[in-house]
């Protein structure tokens, strides 16, 4: 039979691992945070998002419209970017062709 010395140092080797593993824990992130969309004008212009609060990383990500309806829609992703730094992409048609436009987020 285990004798109470046994039980007691069994206990307190449990409580140990449980206070490692609370202090261990990963920190908490939020996903970026504060993110702003910029684009120019004209053909083979560029546009960018920014984020400036949060964590983790952003991208700029549009739907453009093809000049000539019969082609189909463009996607057009910039690279990933860590929040306080632009992720830009070229837009070759221009303002006028964006349908869409948004900032993806990840708190990676």
């Amino acid at each position: 039979m285990f004798g109470k010395r046994s039980v007691i140092g069994t206990a307190a080797v449990a409580m140990a691992a449980v206070g490692a593993m609370l202090t261990s824990a990963p920190s908490a992130q939020a996903a970026p945070a504060d993110c702003a969309v910029s684009y120019g004008s004209g053909a083979g212009s560029t546009i960018s998002s920014l984020c400036t609060g949060g964590t983790g990383h952003h991208r700029i990500h549009a739907v453009l419209n093809a000049p000539d309806p019969r082609l189909p829609q463009r996607v057009v992703l910039g690279d990933w970017a860590p929040v306080g730094q632009t992720s830009a992409a070229v837009n070759p048609w221009g303002s006028a062709s964006i349908q869409s436009i948004w900032s993806e987020t990840v708190d990676w």
